[in-house]
């Protein structure tokens, strides 16, 4: 029994013994040689044995040594710019093996028109994003990570999340409607707002007319094509989710008066004033006293009852009360208007004051969450993706909230025949939004965050019972608490739901032959309940207590149907596509329904029937859309891989038009030349590749146009046209009138592109070049001329074919990436764009558009005319502030002028200041915009960083207006730029004189004191991630983990004196004015990306 154990513990022994010598005796050393495509040694080639984490990389000859546990091992090669390739041990010792350059850049597949084409084969301008960095920034509207990443293209953007942004692809080619063309998946679309960044697959811009004009009469303004992910053939199930938390600091407002420093601001008007009036001082405000020096006060509004019982409120009072005193006044206390007067215990802010966009502002939370599932059989593909975005704006009340739900699949029904379809369902609510246009507006509006800046410090947020404190207390003239504004809003509500997609076929003819049909859709839905609540705080409140209601839905369709045929005899290459569209842009109602002072203001009561019917006024509408139909073609042919020719035709049918000019044709001619492919550069091995190109052709435009633009209308109200036939004042018949002048011939707004540029590949691919110059002048520009009044007086103006418009610039992009170590990679990626935009012509006689001139308190800053870019601003140029009487009595004549007043010059030297010396002043068209982004990776780290810059642009801050001149709302909050104002003895000030009195010479007219540069440079993303490693996703069972951490608007260099210098408004006539810009701050998010 011994004996047989003892052998069988021998035998194991020997079994191990023989294993362990095994192993020992296969693995082995193998070494190699790597060299690239021109027989040279390649250094800094990473070789992993795979499966593993063992690896070298090649020296400086290229060459390696590395140990394989056997013959079964395989390596892997990998550099940048070369394919990665694999290579099986087996027998051998010495691996050599030569890299191969990696085409993808060369062959990099985009989206063009109605198919999807290599780069290589393109001859227009074509620009790609990459998916990762539409993700990076935390944003609900995907078209603000654009921004310095495609040249040619002008993102202007506010912190607002949810809002819209301002995107012009190469200048803007028409007085309004110049926003791009959407695409999604094949189906057009006016607005991206509904996209989850983490769905998109790929993002292609179309920039000229050889690249958009398969397009035609949507195109004048550029292409933005998106293509949502739609998993993989053959490929088992995988999730990702990515995750985001993070928290975006308010930052500083800007540096107002401290109440001591508004009270000597206020004293030193009166002096001023006095002086200029040659008066003694009459110093005297509610709340200071009337002596030679302001006193502070302890409470600014306290409450009295006489002996009769009656009530007052004092202003200005000492203090501080007894306690006994407190108790007394809590009991007079009422801020119910209902009630009787308003009576408030208001206590004065002392110190600093209060800081009013620090009350209205918070650090604002966010979260986004993306779910994603995908992968298919051999015959199909699908993918699912789900979506959460939860985002907090700065200011308080301001509220992003989007759930997004994306279903792509596509099935093979035959070997020849394929069907599939793409949907998305979303639910978007955005609370708090200030500023027309989905929000792009709020800077030119005088908004909540402007009342933080008119608000004085000496006033608190709230009174000493918690009521809402304002300028109920008397001499701070009419500014309103913007907290309590805010606060009003909390029961606000709305949301938005959203069906997009389509369904597509695909027939295989016969080979090289592919038929496409497919029919997609848009339907919207919206409701929204507001209200409007009673104000007791203000020196003016509204005197009710408002509701509003309302809701409404459309419904836009499109049908596409394409023939595609593609061909390579020899050196012949064929490439064809005929097609045909039919959609409507959106058919929908809406309804809505606003009244006053209902039975109770409980949230949970009222709705429209309870509404009082004297006070309830419903009104509804509907729009039928607007209908397409075309027809287009494309042909591009390509010999020997070197010289492609290019012809695209779109016959364009719209529903805007009258029957004299519903169609028009656009064409496109391009060509390109594959110069490295010629033998006399096969020397340059330096060149992977090199192409030429140059287009011309025309697209069209009809964003600008109202679809009843065509008709001549009449309509009816009691206000307009009415006749008491009765004679009875009391019997108004509501009559009919004209209401619009009809223009059946206005035809197509077209834009003539013209385009040289050049597309390279050098060093291995380690250099990417695209540089293009380009021109777009557009013709039969739509606007409305002034009309006598003899065609109506209360008649809307057609549009008519009458103007010119001109944009021309230089785009640029360089890419770099590279290798410095086996373990360190780098990439740089810079974008940038000149810009110069003018208006060439308007009609005969009319040298400015007079229909759009915008007024901001009387002051009337933008022109837009001939000669000179949109949006420009005018008004008279200041040549500083007139030092003393001397300087008054010297200078032309001007009305208002005296010492401290500005100096405006005297343009055409007739010795007076009238309107005739008014000039352009500047105008907020950036003349360069640029980005950069650079990563680093070092073995499972990576580093990027993201920088934007906007360079030549003008802005008028009009929030000077209400900061910077004491006479404008005397008594509202003053900057403190003020403390440096001219004065006697400050006479090389360039802050106006403090004064009480408006007139030409400080704050009533445009001048260009309210020009500034808005130029700046904006570090926008700093982002450090780490990756697992593979030995830790094989033992977690994962195929991707990855941990990040980001810094956004980590800082901005600007001159720019306002909150922010990314100045937006409603484009395209009236842009680059600062009201009360909503600022982009700074914030902090952490990730994790995970995949299974």
């Amino acid at each position: 029994m011994f004996m047989k154990k003892f052998y069988k513990i021998l035998s194991v022994c020997l079994t191990l013994l023989v294993l362990s010598v095994s192993a020992a005796y296969a693995q082995k050393t193998v070494t190699g040689t790597v060299l690239d495509e021109f027989g040279l040694g390649l250094p800094g080639v990473s070789i992993l044995v795979k499966g593993t984490t063992t690896g070298t990389a090649t020296n400086i000859d290229g060459k390696y040594s590395l140990n394989v546990p056997n013959d079964q091992a395989t390596l892997v090669f990998s550099f940048i710019g070369y394919t990665t390739a694999e290579q099986l041990v087996g027998a051998r010792s010495v691996v050599d093996f030569t890299m191969k350059p990696d085409e993808r850049t060369l062959t990099e597949l985009v989206v063009t028109g109605y198919s999807i084409d290599s780069r290589r084969e393109t001859t227009g301008a074509i620009s790609t994003v990459s998916p990762k960095d539409l993700t990076v920034i935390p944003t609900g509207n995907i078209e603000q990570t654009l921004q310095g990443r495609v040249s040619g293209v002008t993102v202007i953007t506010n912190g607002q999340p949810g809002t819209s942004s301002i995107i012009r692809v190469r200048g803007f080619g028409a007085f309004g409607g110049n926003e791009p063309l959407y695409i999604v998946d094949g189906v057009p679309t006016g607005s991206t707002d509904f996209l989850n960044p983490d769905d998109i697959e790929s993002t292609t811009v179309l920039k000229d007319a050889a690249a958009a004009s398969i397009y035609g009469a949507r195109a004048a303004n550029g292409v933005i094509v998106y293509t949502t992910k739609r998993g993989a053939r053959d490929k088992k199930l995988r999730v990702d989710y990515n995750g985001m938390y993070g928290i975006t600091d308010p930052g500083t407002g800007l540096e107002m008066l401290n109440p001591q420093g508004y009270a000597d601001i206020t004293w030193l008007a009166e002096k001023n004033t006095a002086a200029l009036q040659n008066r003694a001082p009459a110093y005297g405000h509610p709340q200071f006293g009337t002596g030679a020096t302001p006193v502070m006060p302890y409470y600014l509004s306290s409450i009295s009852q006489s002996a009769t019982g009656a009530f007052s409120v004092l202003s200005g009072q000492p203090g501080p009360f007894t306690a006994a005193q407190i108790e007394q006044q809590r009991g007079w206390y009422n801020t119910n208007p209902a009630a009787g007067t308003i009576r408030q215990l208001t206590r004065a802010v002392t110190g600093e004051g209060t800081d009013w966009y620090g009350a209205l502002t918070r650090f604002a939370p966010l979260n986004r969450h993306s779910l994603g599932f995908n992968g298919g059989s051999e015959t199909s593909r699908f993918y699912i993706g789900l979506g959460i975005q939860d985002q907090s704006g700065i200011m308080i009340g301001n509220e992003f909230k989007r759930y997004s739900l994306r279903a792509n699949s596509e099935f093979d029904v035959t070997k020849r025949i394929r069907v599939g379809q793409n949907f998305q369902a979303t639910y978007r609510q955005v609370l708090g939004q200030q500023g027309g246009t989905g929000g792009r507006g709020v800077s030119d509006d005088e908004n909540d965050i402007l009342q933080a800046f008119r608000m004085p410090s000496i006033i608190p947020v709230y009174d000493e019972f918690g009521g809402y404190a304002g300028t109920a207390s008397r001499g701070f003239n009419n500014p309103r608490n913007p907290v309590a504004s805010r606060d009003g809003q909390d029961n606000n509500r709305n949301f938005s739901a959203n069906a997009f997609g389509n369904v597509y076929a695909e027939w295989d003819i016969i080979d090289d032959l592919t038929f496409r049909t497919s029919a997609g859709g848009q339907y919207s839905n919206n409701y929204f309940w507001n209200y409007t609540r009673l104000q007791y705080e203000n020196s003016e409140n509204n005197s009710a207590f408002g509701y509003g209601e309302g809701g409404g839905f459309s419904f836009g369709w499109n049908f596409t149907n394409t023939l595609s045929y593609k061909k390579k005899i020899g050196k012949h290459d064929f490439n064809f596509l005929a097609g045909q569209e039919a959609l409507n842009s959106g058919a929908g109602r809406g309804m809505n329904a606003v009244g006053q002072n209902p039975f109770s203001t409980d949230p949970n009561f009222i709705t429209i029937s309870n509404l009082p019917v004297g006070t309830r006024q419903v009104n509804s509408n509907q729009f039928k859309g607007v209908n397409f139909n075309s027809y287009f073609g494309q042909l591009r042919y390509t010999f020997d891989d070197k010289y492609i020719l290019s012809a695209v035709v779109r016959r364009d049918g719209s529903s805007r038009f009258g029957a004299n000019a519903r169609y028009g044709v656009f064409p496109a001619f391009s060509a390109a030349w594959r110069v490295s492919s010629e033998s006399f550069l096969q020397g340059a091995t330096w060149i992977d590749d090199l192409k030429i190109r140059g287009g011309w052709g025309q697209m069209g435009n009809s964003n600008n146009v109202d679809p009843n633009n065509q008709f001549s209308l009449f309509a009816g109200d009691i206000g307009s046209s009415s006749y008491d036939i009765t004679g009875s004042n009391s019997g108004a018949l509501i009559g009919f009138r004209r209401s619009r002048i009809g223009n059946p011939n206005a035809q197509w707004e077209t834009a003539v592109t013209q385009n040289i540029g050049f597309d390279g590949t050098f060093f291995n691919g380690r250099l990417d070049v695209i540089f293009d110059w380009w021109r777009k002048d557009t013709e039969d520009l739509l606007f409305t001329v002034p009309i006598p009044l003899t065609a109506g007086s209360n008649a809307a103006p057609p549009a008519v074919n009458i103007g010119e418009m001109a944009n021309r610039g230089l785009d640029l992009l360089v890419t770099t990436r590279g290798n410095l170590t086996s373990d360190l990679t780098y990439e740089l990626t810079a974008t940038g764009s000149i810009l110069k935009n003018e208006i060439v012509a308007l009609s005969p006689g009319l040298s400015f558009i007079t229909s759009i001139n915008p007024s901001y308190r009387g002051i009337q800053p933008i022109r837009n005319a001939v000669g000179q870019p949109l949006s420009s601003f005018f008004g008279f140029n200041t040549l500083g502030l007139f030092r003393n009487a001397e300087d008054v009595a010297k200078h032309a004549k001007q009305d208002g002028a005296a010492p401290g007043r500005f100096k405006f010059e005297d343009v055409n030297k007739d010795g007076r200041i009238t309107p005739d010396d008014r000039v352009f002043l500047g105008n907020p068209v950036p003349d360069f915009t640029g980005g950069m982004n650079f990563t680093i990776g070092y073995k499972a780290f990576d580093l990027s960083a993201y920088l934007y810059t906007s360079i030549g642009n003008e802005i008028w801050n009009q929030s000077r207006w209400f900061t910077d001149f004491n006479q404008t709302f005397e008594g509202a909050a003053k900057s403190k730029r003020l403390l440096e104002a001219w004065t006697p003895q400050n006479l090389d000030a360039t802050i106006p004189i403090v004064e009480r009195v408006s007139n030409f010479s400080n704050a009533n007219v445009a001048n260009s004191s309210y020009i500034e540069d808005g130029s700046y440079l904006r570090f926008q993303n700093l982002t450090l991630g780490y990756s697992a490693p593979a030995s830790v996703l094989q033992k977690l069972k994962m195929e991707r983990l990855r941990v990040f951490g980001s810094v956004n608007n980590l800082f901005t260099i600007t001159g720019y004196e306002g909150l922010d210098p990314a100045v937006g408004g409603d484009a395209d006539l009236t842009f680059g004015i600062d009201v009360g810009n909503y600022p982009v701050t700074r914030g902090w998010t952490f990730g994790l990306n995970l995949s299974f």
